[in-house]
């Protein structure tokens, strides 16, 4: 009989009376292997920890972590679609959103500050497993060595890369399940009579763990059966009543959060029925090398991830000894959860995917240390070799979640910088959907939009479809929006597509108006934006009239018959120009224009001196390009000089000193066509360059 045999042969195997082994004179290099395994895990989640976009959910972590303080503990959210508001409320608890609301009231509300409790979490979870190993193994659960090659997988493990990198609770929820347990843990350990301290601990990490994912009561009934088996030999109706105290804890908080979810909001249809079958495969393929592989092509790795920490819990219960020195908590941190999550099933759907099952990531990765230990017993070169299978693994799926699209996240950075100089008075924003409208706002230019809105610039923004509306409503609400505004930017977002889920609103906008061009962000983004007209800009009879009508020719070729120019609001928004092309001749070429807003000579010498502003494109980016347009017709092209702090002229004879200028060349030469007419305006010296007089009131607002 084992040592921890003997010993607890006469306590008939209780749990409650174990006496630990003196400690052994640890050497001081496995602290320091430690140590630099938690730098290791910091630095790889700091790095580049700003470089992906926040996506939906964590626009919801960054709107309740900005809520005043009782809006943020009971999680109550206010959407709001330009018109009306809805409020609703976060289907998780508080504690992770309490660390950011104090970190974004400290520091501000980047990406990087948004994603540091993250971070500590995932680093944590390197010290947290290590100190459960060396506990299994001094208690002669694990081989000695299961502590440092846990803590070498949780530095390395790709799945808490990517949680640890995301502002959501999850790594922070699995780092609270090894804590609050090994407090408890370490509280029966003592006898209950010298664990005061672990009891405190216990107290105050297990409302946390609690309220850091509803889905914390899968391990209370592990809980629950950890502290009756050490009342048991004590009082068995007491070991019976802490039992049932956990249990109906956990039955009141899941209760509340059923009635949260579902009743209260209508939750819950994103939780698909999940039998064992697929169930089994997620969590393993997601806790041995994480989402960012394909699952059908690191099966055998999974499954050499699967047997390691089959053994791994097979010795954990190898004899009755080992059992009574807790050697079932170790495949109950992993078998536990998913147990009560099966049948929890049976009542409601309760799975989405790996990232509801992220507390038995900690045991998963000590049955891993533990089967790593195993086959090093005898030869330490075959868990070498094994563990460096397993790192490749991990670091081909670490080096996957860096570098391929389909494991990124929506680009909203790029979206921003493509409104940012486009977007321009007289624009409408249509943002799909109103769910996402803090994300939204978080990387798009709105908050100029609103600023220009205040001071009286046709350009606004809206959520669609709109929130407290039927479909008739909102289809007649986007109409009387649209006529109004001379572009119309479509945003969508299908990270929330729930309020549309057949598309019916993309048809409405395709059946309606002309679409221009689309742009997407990325192969894999469902993120795009579409530029929508009211109607046709192609007129083959007579086009709406310009209000500056000229009539100018370049190589003969192409002609500017007019042009508008809006007024410069604000200088975060771009200046609406309108140019009305026609062609005099058929052409196969491609062609662009360069427009730009300068300041000429003062002195009469016909020269630009300084350049404000600068546009180059084919007219409309190439979606109506020259080589299509045909003699007879006028192309009307709703444009925009980019923002820039526009001039403040104080007389209309300053004011008159700024001027248009307009070029145009063909796109695959470069060659620039020179100016053969130009009734009653300017040619610059160049020959090439159209001159076109502004307005006093396009910078002075008189």
């Amino acid at each position: 009989m084992s040592g921890w045999g003997k010993r607890l042969a006469h306590e008939e195997h209780g749990l409650d009376q174990v006496q630990p082994q003196p400690r052994p004179a640890w050497p001081d290099w496995p602290r320091l292997v430690l140590l630099a395994l938690a730098l290791i895990a910091f630095l790889r989640l700091t790095w580049a920890l700003d470089a992906k976009n926040l996506w939906w959910d964590e626009s919801l972590s960054l709107q309740r972590a900005e809520s005043p303080w009782p809006a943020l503990i009971v999680g109550r959210l206010v959407l709001f679609d330009g018109l009306t508001e809805l409020t609703t409320y976060d289907q998780h608890p508080f504690f992770f959103f309490l660390l950011q609301g104090i970190l974004l009231r400290l520091a501000g509300n980047s990406e990087y500050v948004l994603r540091l409790p993250s971070v500590m979490a995932a680093t944590l979870l390197v010290p947290a497993v290590w100190v459960w190993g060396r506990l299994f193994t001094r208690r002669g659960v694990f081989a000695p060595g299961a502590a440092l090659w846990a803590a070498l997988l949780a530095a390395a493990h790709p799945f808490f890369l990517w949680y640890g990198q995301e502002a959501r609770p999850y790594a922070l929820w699995a780092l609270m399940a090894l804590i609050s347990t090994y407090a408890l843990a370490r509280a029966v350990e003592r006898g209950g009579e010298h664990g005061g301290g672990w009891w405190l601990g216990y107290a105050l990490s297990a409302p946390l763990f609690l309220a850091s994912h509803y889905y914390a009561v899968f391990l209370l009934p592990v809980h629950a059966l950890l502290l009756a088996h050490w009342l048991w030999r004590r009082n068995r109706q007491a070991a019976l009543l802490a039992a049932l105290l956990i249990l109906g804890a956990g039955a009141a908080v899941g209760a509340y959060a059923y009635w949260l979810i579902l009743v209260r909001q209508g939750g819950g249809a994103n939780f698909p029925e999940v039998d064992w079958e697929i169930l089994f495969p997620d969590l393993l393929n997601a806790f041995s090398l994480g989402l960012s592989v394909d699952i059908t092509k690191v099966w055998p790795l999974d499954l050499l991830c699967g047997a390691l920490a089959l053994a791994g819990a097979i010795w954990s219960v190898r004899s009755r000894d080992v059992i009574a020195a807790g050697g079932w908590l170790a495949p109950a941190l992993v078998l536990g959860p998913v147990a009560a999550l099966l049948i929890a099933t049976t009542v409601y759907p309760a799975y989405m995917n790996a990232r509801h099952m992220s507390l038995i990531g900690g045991g998963m990765i000590l049955l891993l240390g533990s089967g790593l230990a195993l086959t090093g017993r005898r030869q330490q070169w075959v868990a070498g070799a094994l563990a460096l299978i397993l790192l490749a693994g991990m670091g081909y799926s670490t080096v996957n979640y860096f570098t391929q699209e389909e494991y990124g996240k929506d680009d909203f950075t790029g979206l921003g910088s493509y409104l940012d100089d486009r977007l321009a008075p007289g624009d409408l924003i249509l943002l799909k959907s109103p769910f996402a409208e803090r994300i939204f706002r978080y990387y798009l230019p709105i908050a100029a939009v609103d600023a220009a809105r205040a001071q009286g610039a046709p350009i606004a923004h809206y959520g669609v479809p709109a929130l407290r509306l039927e479909w008739g409503e909102r289809e007649r609400q986007v109409a009387e929006l649209v006529n109004q505004y001379r572009r119309i930017w479509y945003i969508v977002s299908n990270t929330h597509p729930y309020m549309d889920l057949e598309g019916r609103l993309d048809r409405w906008m395709d059946e309606h108006l002309f679409r221009v061009q689309e742009t997407s962000f990325f192969s894999h983004s469902s993120l795009r934006a579409s530029l929508y007209l009211p109607e046709v800009p192609v007129y083959n009879e007579q086009p709406p009239p310009p209000a500056q009508p000229v009539d100018a020719a370049f190589g003969d070729l192409i002609g500017l018959a007019g042009y508008e120019v809006g007024r410069a609001y604000t200088p975060a928004l771009g200046l609406p120009v309108t140019l009305y092309w026609q062609i005099f001749s058929p052409t196969q070429d491609r062609y662009k224009y360069i427009l730009k807003l300068v300041e000429m000579d003062p002195g009469g010498s016909g020269q630009p001196v300084r350049e404000l502003a600068v546009t180059e494109r084919e007219p409309y980016d190439g979606a109506i390009p020259t080589l299509y347009w045909a003699p007879g017709q006028t192309i009307v092209e709703y444009s925009e000089l980019p923002p820039t702090p526009w001039p403040r002229p104080a007389t209309p004879e300053e004011a008159a000193r700024y001027r248009l200028l307009l070029q145009v060349y063909r796109a695959d030469t470069l060659e620039k066509l020179p100016v053969t007419r130009a009734e009653g305006l300017e040619i610059a010296p160049d020959g090439q360059s159209l001159l076109l007089p502004t307005l006093p009131e396009t910078f002075t607002g008189r």
